[in-house]
């Protein structure tokens, strides 16, 4: 009787040693909803991209993505906040260079350093252009350069800044075609475009995802998009193309997310291959189309390369800001 009650006693131990093993192994990430911090208020471009990644994030992740906006001071707030946040792959957030690199290179005392986050990757793109007024003296991009070149600083061009991505390409932009010209500021492409419609400035620079539908209802035409690549389904000649030359396209958002700097790799990896997924989601791709929004995934390797390359760009124009 006592050895069948020792051998009961065993088997009741390696069975509550087992049980109290399995959540140790069968646990992997993320068991939990995973928190997207956006730097920027409800409604605007990283707000938008993120949250519709964010309705096709579960099927890929196995847990939801939750979106919490922390604006305030350009992206600064949110993504202090971000810099600071747990590194255990449960609080990540939305990136968008060359605006992260601006707000670290031109402020003082900026809490956050560039590598103080490990960056996971980028999905969405939105190149800069040129537009003009529909009825316009300007016809062509060649149009603008040549009337800033005879009539040095009286070109007047409206874009979203200061000290913003669209500042950024304009100065770029007036270094490498050599033209003088005034860059108007104002509070966002929208109130930008509005002066542009408004006969107020004679062009205005600004994102495609901002001009488009003014595009498409005739109000105003674009000259040329500042980016190296024709895009498809996007009618827009490169400035390769047009000026015969290479200009930067320093200017263009770059859209992703990133982490804290010491969260695993192993986590770093899930979430990656979570987005890339997305992206690929045709149902995700057709209605980011409708939204005007391009999509085109990096990898983590690859998005952190970008942030080194646009802080050498930044660095380099920093002067002329």
């Amino acid at each position: 009787m006592k050895k069948v009650l020792r051998s009961l006693i065993f088997v009741l131990v390696l069975l509550t040693a087992v049980c109290a093993a399995i959540p140790v192994f069968a646990a992997s990430f993320p068991t939990k909803p995973v928190l997207a911090v956006v730097p920027f208020s409800p409604g605007g471009g990283n707000d938008i991209v993120i949250r519709l990644v964010a309705k096709y994030m579960t099927p890929a992740l196995g847990q939801s993505l939750v979106v919490e906006n922390k604006p305030g001071a350009g992206g600064q707030i949110g993504w202090t906040a971000l810099a600071k946040a747990r590194p255990d792959g449960y609080t990540i957030g939305a990136t968008s260079q060359p605006s992260m690199v601006l707000v670290k290179v031109l402020r003082q005392n900026v809490p956050f350093d560039l590598n103080d986050f490990k960056y996971i990757c980028n999905f969405q793109i939105d190149p800069l252009v040129w537009v003009v007024n529909k009825d316009s003296k300007f016809k062509k991009a060649s149009d603008v350069v040549e009337y800033a070149k005879k009539n040095p600083g009286k070109l007047n061009v409206a874009g979203d800044g200061p000290q913003s991505n669209v500042q950024l390409q304009h100065l770029v932009n007036s270094k490498a075609l050599k033209m003088e010209s005034n860059f108007v500021s104002y509070s966002g492409s929208g109130p930008a475009l509005t002066a542009l419609m408004g006969n107020q400035v004679d062009l205005a620079l600004t994102t495609l995802s901002s001009a488009v539908s003014h595009i498409e209802a005739g109000r105003i035409v674009p000259l040329v998009m500042f980016y190296d690549d024709k895009i498809d389904g996007v009618d827009i000649k490169p400035s390769k193309e047009v000026f015969k030359m290479d200009i930067p396209s320093a200017g263009t958002a770059m859209r992703g997310v990133a982490a804290p700097k010491n969260t695993k790799p192993e986590d770093i990896a899930v979430l990656e291959k979570a987005f890339e997924e997305v992206t690929k989601n045709p149902e995700f791709r057709e209605q980011a189309k409708s939204l005007g929004l391009i999509i085109k995934f990096i990898g983590s390797k690859e998005s952190g390369k970008l942030v080194e390359e646009s802080k050498k760009i930044v660095e380099e124009y920093k002067p002329l800001f």
